[in-house]
């Protein structure tokens, strides 16, 4: 039976936590003019912060929500700062102890255990396996079931204050852009009142949804026993020697999921031959080659510095904010076989010089 943790509140809204927790809410984000006011008074926002969650009064605060296309539709629901500080606060402390779960194939916001690792694990099993099948789950943190990860982190959270603390920040967000989906033995009365859906632009969510998965993974490293696995968020992959054997957990993994209360993505959902290329995280891996960046990743930065430089008023401001974008995306591209692409580039003069 997996160890239960209690008597975690105090630590959680301890100043110490909430000095830590506004200083990870600040990192790269100082210029923001919500991040200023907060440091302005930090002191006397962190001890109203502290008075808050100690009485149990802190509620979230409203949601600002907007669209972005990378590459495909996306509704982010950004969090106000001062609740980011209380989710930093809530995340150091359960965090670790959620992560004890985890196999070491999760990755995704997990120190060490990040896009690079991830792609890594990526390389090393498409040079050893001939098969891979990839798995993508249909509208994840949209679908994510309210009660559901609430029994998940009560199987490794037994203080009550602290349950409450996540169920006011789950409950904060409900996501009806996406029709529900009917499940064996569901009633028109029991999906009425189901809410779901965890905002992407959480650092809560990002946590929850490992946890959420988590049944999954242990299922296919250690039930079924695949010989290579790598999971990032939603985004799976599962190598092996026989195809046969792929589809088969294949089709094991959708029956699990109906559990969850969660689909497949069937048009995303396949077995691949490695020899082919691997997607994923940006890139095509191949065995015995240097991954390439993926073509849509290559589109995406173009059209936007396209876009960046179109509107450029020839302010150093703005022509520095270019040259990070840029910067940034070279750093990105520069892990995979990028020599042609970056001749190219130069080539037709792309991008900002000088």
């Amino acid at each position: 039976m997996a160890k239960t943790f209690g008597n975690l509140f105090p630590r959680i809204c301890s100043l110490e936590n909430l000095y830590e927790a506004a200083r990870k809410a600040r990192k790269r984000k100082t210029r923001q003019e919500c991040v200023e006011r907060f440091e302005l008074h930090r002191e006397r926002f962190l001890r109203q912060l502290r008075d808050e969650l100690a009485s149990g009064t802190w509620r979230p605060s409203g949601y600002r929500t907007f669209r972005i296309y990378d590459p495909r539709e996306r509704l982010i629901s950004a969090a106000p700062y001062r609740d980011r500080v209380v989710h930093h606060a809530l995340c150091n402390v359960i965090q670790p102890l959620v992560e004890r779960r985890f196999v070491a194939d999760t990755f995704s916001c997990r120190k060490g255990k990040g896009t690079g690792a991830a792609r890594e694990r990526c390389r090393l099993y498409t040079n050893r396996y001939p098969y891979v099948l990839k798995c993508d789950i249909r509208k994840f943190f949209q679908s994510v079931d309210h009660d559901a990860l609430m029994a998940k982190l009560a199987r490794t959270i037994r203080c009550r204050p602290t349950l409450q603390l996540c169920s006011a920040v789950v409950e904060s967000s409900c996501d009806d852009e996406v029709p529900p989906v009917t499940f064996p033995g569901d009633t028109a009365r029991a999906l009425a009142g189901k809410r779901r859906g965890l905002p992407i632009g959480n650092l809560t969510s990002q946590i929850w949804g490992n946890l959420y998965l988590d049944r999954i993974d242990h299922l296919v490293k250690e039930t079924w026993r695949a010989p290579g696995y790598a999971r990032y968020t939603d985004d799976f992959l599962i190598w092996g020697t026989d195809k046969t054997d792929l589809w088969t957990i294949r089709e094991r993994i959708a029956e699990e999921l109906i559990d969850e209360r969660l689909l497949l993505h069937d048009r995303k959902t396949r077995v691949l031959q490695c020899s082919e290329g691997v997607p994923f995280l940006g890139f095509r891996f191949f065995p015995g080659r240097a991954p390439r960046v993926l073509g849509e990743a290559k589109r995406r930065f173009e059209k936007r510095t396209r876009r960046q430089v179109s509107r450029w008023d020839r302010s150093d401001t703005q022509a520095q904010e270019i040259r990070t974008s840029i910067a940034g995306w070279c750093a990105f591209a520069r892990y995979g076989n990028v020599r042609g692409l970056f001749t190219g580039y130069r080539a037709r003069g792309f991008g900002l010089t000088g």
